[in-house]
């Protein structure tokens, strides 16, 4: 039972649900208390765990600009292959 609840987790993760129900997850007034505790600077080096579509992800490799790499990771392929084409160029050195 355990082995179907985690596999529905897994696989009800698709950009489209993402985007419609979980866009709070990267909305400013979320995100701005977990970038201050960051504090990500140029040059530096990033991993983001579970990035989703990469909203956060690029907002991050601003942060670090042409100095800095940022790697999104995300366990549903699909939510990488959706990223925006802005996205893509990650990681950048």
């Amino acid at each position: 039972m355990a082995d179907q609840a985690y596999h529905h987790s897994l696989t009800n993760h698709t950009p489209d649900n993402y985007n419609k129900h979980a866009d709070f997850v990267y909305s400013a007034k979320n995100t701005a208390p977990i970038f201050e505790l960051l504090e990500a600077k140029p040059g530096e080096r990033i991993i983001d765990l579970g990035c989703g579509t990469g909203e956060l992800t690029e907002i991050i490799r601003e942060a670090v600009g042409d100095a800095g790499e940022v790697w999104g990771v995300d366990s549903s392929e699909s939510m990488v292959s959706e990223q925006k084409p802005s996205y893509l160029n990650l990681p950048r050195s």
